[in-house]
């Protein structure tokens, strides 16, 4: 076992799945010399995994069609009426989907019943429709950051369907992308004790390079290396967590990015600042899950939901529909996963949806409200206490209330104020309990969970 690999008994790179023309059908010389270039860098981090896109032709193509689609900005639903292509869907998954197609079809979207990760956790085989090309089969191990991670069908086409996705999201602040074999234009960066790492080529962009990294100091070879790398490679865009990005911001790197994507977590609006000042470019808060793909961009206030062919519902706990502007779980129909088309499928996540020239999520953070107690007993919703942490410029927190009421504070320690002025501030609005607040290295989690209580 391999202790710098994130699953356990595994050697890394010791049974190869695929070979490099199965993992890159398209690949081209040029692509090839950026492949051997980003494998062979005389500064390159300890790769331990290997990852291509299989794009076929055929699906590139479409991939570029798709690009096309999204520049309309039609999301076919409005306020008042679902997308056209939602009643073609439900059709579709009650006629091929198993766990479906025993039951009588609904005549509307609304009388088919939720799902959520639990159902994929127990029966994600009853999800795959029956007609699909299993040969372009590829299967997704979430984090587990909305409860028990999930395993998540989908094809090679729908991975790289975030790409395009991406350029459309970007190029609203003006940036786009050079590609080509000469470019490396994509760099994922983490920063946790272990995770993949590995070097690939983007056939959607012509060749370029893409490379996931851990800045951990043990991913390497010498910490220097990691400045070095990433410098020579010059990536057109950084990929991460606000946790990971804030790493990559202490580091002495003299290149500068066309953009910053941050996801996973909520991006507060001072590290967001911090981080645009750090790389002087735009740095863009994206929201998504691994079963639907990205959904949604930070716009100021609001974030608002990518025009693709998917339809968001926000529902109560008991199912119904929330009243625009009324906070409810974020619920998704789409069926641009060919592996797993999903009708109504409750995120995990909550927010609020308004229509401000397009639908919008308002109130975006996460996981369903917490509910603490003070300590003159009245209850304090989670979100005030966001409110109150957001300022301080912390870039990840985690904060639990045990069952005596006693309130623990753990805090990412990069870029983080003294303990003494957190707990001013969150006894400013939670009253005098006892308090204990810690600096940590929060990356040990992919992404920490902000909020816990043993009252509620």
């Amino acid at each position: 076992m391999r202790d710098d690999y994130p699953v356990p008994d595994y050697v890394p790179m010791a049974a190869t799945g695929l070979t490099d023309a199965e993992r890159w059908p398209l690949l081209t010389d040029g692509g090839r010399v950026m492949l051997d270039r980003l494998r062979n860098h005389p500064h390159a981090p300890h790769y331990n995994h290997a990852c291509g896109d299989r794009l076929t032709a055929a699906s590139l193509g479409r991939l570029k069609s798709y690009k096309d689609t999204l520049q309309d900005g039609y999301h076919g639903w409005t306020s008042t009426q679902e997308p056209p292509w939602v009643d073609e869907l439900i059709e579709r998954v009650y006629s091929t989907v198993p766990r479906y197609r025993r039951r009588s079809r609904p005549a509307r979207l609304t009388e088919v019943p939720t799902i959520g990760r639990h159902d994929l956790l127990s029966q994600a085989d009853q999800h795959v429709p029956d007609d699909a090309d299993l040969s372009d089969l590829i299967i997704y191990n979430t984090s587990g950051s909305r409860g028990a991670a999930a395993r998540v069908p989908m094809s090679a086409e729908f991975s790289a369907l975030d790409l395009p996705v991406i350029e459309h999201v970007l190029a609203g602040f003006g940036v786009v992308f050079s590609g080509g074999p000469s470019q490396v234009s994509l760099v994922n960066v983490y920063s946790q004790p272990v995770a993949y790492q590995f070097a690939s080529v983007m056939s959607y962009l012509d060749g370029a390079g893409l490379v996931k990294i851990n800045l951990h100091p043990d991913g390497w070879t010498r910490p220097e290396d990691r400045v070095s790398f990433l410098d020579d490679l010059a990536p057109e865009v950084y990929t991460g967590n606000p946790i990971s990005l804030s790493a990559l911001a202490e580091l002495p790197l003299k290149h500068q990015p066309k953009a910053v994507l941050s996801g996973a977590m909520t991006l507060s609006d001072t590290v967001r600042r911090r981080l645009a000042e750090r790389f002087r470019c735009p740095v863009v808060d994206l929201y998504g899950i691994t079963e639907s793909g990205l959904i949604a961009w930070r716009d100021h206030d609001v974030h608002r939901i990518v025009p693709r062919r998917l339809y968001v519902e926000i529902l109560d706990e008991a199912g119904r529909r929330c009243e625009p502007g009324v906070a409810g779980e974020i619920t998704v129909t789409c069926g641009e996963n060919p592996m797993l088309p999903l009708l109504r499928y409750r995120t995990g996540d909550h927010a609020a949806l308004d229509w401000r020239y397009g639908p919008v999520l308002v109130g975006l953070d996460g996981r369903a409200p917490v509910v603490f107690r003070g300590a003159d007993g009245v209850t304090v919703n989670s979100i005030e206490v966001t409110h109150i942490l957001s300022p301080l410029g912390l870039v990840a927190w985690q904060l639990h209330q045990g069952s005596d009421g006693a309130l623990s504070l753990s805090v990412h320690e990069t870029g983080a104020p003294d303990p003494d002025t957190i707990a001013t501030a969150l006894t400013s609005l939670m009253g005098n309990l006892p308090l204990k607040v810690t600096l940590e290295n929060l990356a040990r989690d992919a992404k920490p969970q902000r909020y816990t209580s043993d009252l509620t």
